[in-house]
């Protein structure tokens, strides 16, 4: 073919950059395929490129998200064991001012004024001290490191005082101190902190104590006229028990092995406390694991479901046979209102649906199966068969009728389309339990009451109405006894229909929007 000297200009649509392993190219027709240039390498690379980084982008977007989920599980066990360690603190305040309050009784009863002033002024700073910690705790955060800081401080002062004869008159020895039971008031102090859930309070204040008190022991040993041994008396060789008791009798007397006896005893308590706490703490985090994972089974199961896993387990939810109440409730015309909505006002309208009906099936005490797309399918008499289960579930529909309506002139306030409801509502005998394997379980209700209950909400929209029940439902409620809130003179008879799948005709009644408005 022969081309004239003016260049053939040719427009080559722009393909739209997809990903070329999922997109099939199609064929151009042979006068642009002649004229076309080839797809150069270079190009074929920089595509599948785009691609790899656009998989492993949500390779990382999944794993992120997976992570944040994993992450926000920890976060809430770990703000639970803040708040019990915090809680554990304020306890552990509460009980050391009464402590110290008897203390302070028992100073004032039987010491002298005279002597009973320092005593008191040693108690109330113990009191400032303690109240000062759990109040910086609770203002600035890090109870524990706070608790940690003053523990030194109250140690210190405790040490102090027993130490020295503050209460006793001048001329009395200082070693005299260490004869005294006051040493027993390091014991109840590292005791007190087994009321927290903080193993590492406990073995801080603990470590603390023994330091400081090893300070203060080895101060006594540097006074004038100390009297002391390395060893026990009665090993000491060539002292004769008469002089092993006139040396312990000696006020300037101070015992090594008595320090390290009482250093022994204060590690060891340390450690027996540190141990309960640390195993309290495990239980403590394993009861709000178990909470944590109670609240994330209620966002799949309804209460009385959680209930009965909790209690039961999964084998007590074993697959068995029991008359139950079967609800079913759909948006009429939901494809008509997707379509003029747009994707998220359509979200928020399953969503406001959505919580409506799960607010009025708890408060039935039903149990919410499953969510199909705008139509809800609810239970009555599931895990466990009450007195009333057909009775509830007639409230129930009667109910979400009414509140539909509400709702819907709500949304016709606000310029929006107006909602409509189809119920259908059956009772008969099911199939429930947990199904599955050992990977996934599933609680389920299944059965020919389930199939019922399903047509008989299709069939609202065949008769035009809003509501139909069975007339197994009402025969089962005039057995129940209990006729109150349930509007039985408000439904009309509808027959017998065949159902499509059943060969039997079923008996129902029927509620058209005027009833279901009239309480709204």
């Amino acid at each position: 073919m022969r081309v004239g000297r003016r260049a053939l200009k040719v427009t080559i649509p722009r393909i739209p950059q997809t990903r070329i392993d999922e997109t099939p190219v199609k064929a151009s027709p042979p006068a642009a395929a002649a004229t076309q240039a080839p797809l150069r390498p270079s190009c074929r690379c920089a595509q599948g490129a785009r691609a790899g980084v656009r998989r492993r982008t949500r390779r990382i977007w999944t794993w992120f998200r997976r992570t944040r989920r994993e992450r926000s599980s920890e976060s809430s066990i770990d703000r639970a064991m803040a708040d019990a360690e915090q809680s554990g603190l304020g306890l552990h305040l509460r009980v050391q001012l009464a402590v110290l309050a008897v203390v302070a009784v028992w100073v004032v009863a039987y010491y002298a004024p005279a002597r009973s002033v320092p005593g008191l002024l040693v108690v109330a700073t113990l009191a400032a001290f303690g109240l000062a910690r759990y109040v910086l705790g609770r203002r600035y955060g890090r109870p524990v490191f706070w608790a940690g800081v003053f523990s030194i401080l109250e140690a210190a002062l405790l040490i102090g005082v027993i130490l020295t004869p503050i209460t006793f008159p001048p001329n009395w020895p200082p070693q005299m101190q260490l004869r005294l039971p006051t040493v027993f008031y390091l014991f109840v102090y590292v005791a007190g902190t087994a009321l927290s859930y903080s193993p590492r309070f406990v073995v801080w204040t603990g470590a603390v104590t023994i330091a400081l008190w090893g300070l203060g022991h080895q101060a006594m040993l540097r006074l004038p006229g100390t009297v002391s041994t390395h060893s026990s008396l009665i090993d000491m060789p060539g002292l004769s028990p008469t002089g092993s008791l006139e040396l312990y009798l000696d006020p300037h007397y101070v015992s090594d092995a008595a320090w390290r006896t009482q250093t022994v005893l204060l590690a060891l308590l340390t450690a027996v406390l540190a141990a309960a706490v640390a195993r309290s703490r495990s239980l403590l985090r394993r009861q709000v694991t178990d909470h944590l994972a109670r609240a994330s089974l209620a966002r799949y199961f309804s209460p009385n479901v959680v209930d009965a896993l909790a209690s039961a387990g999964v084998a007590g939810m074993a697959a068995r046979r029991q008359p139950v109440a079967v609800l079913f409730a759909d948006i009429r015309g939901f494809v008509r209102l997707s379509e003029s909505l747009g994707t998220e006002a359509t979200i928020e309208l399953l969503t406001e649906f959505h919580e409506r009906v799960t607010r009025i099936v708890f408060d039935h005490r039903g149990t919410l199966e499953k969510y199909i797309g705008d139509a809800v399918m609810a239970t009555f008499g599931t895990p466990s068969r009450g007195v009333d289960d057909a009775g509830r579930a007639l409230r129930c529909a009667w109910q979400l009728a009414d509140e539909t309506h509400r709702w819907s002139r709500e949304r016709v306030r606000r310029g929006c389309a107006p909602v409509h409801v189809g119920i259908g509502v059956h009772y008969g005998e099911a199939v429930l339990g947990s199904i599955g394997d050992a990977q996934r379980l599933d609680y389920v209700v299944v059965g020919d009451t389930v199939n019922v209950a399903s047509r008989l909400e299709r069939l609202t929209r065949e008769l035009d109405v809003e509501l139909v029940v069975s007339d197994a439902v009402v025969g089962r409620i005039r057995e129940e006894g209990s006729l109150v809130g349930l509007r039985l003179d408000q439904l009309k008879p509808g027959g017998e229909v065949h159902l499509t799948g059943r060969i039997q005709p079923i008996t129902i009644w029927t509620a058209g929007r005027d009833s279901t408005g009239r309480s709204a």
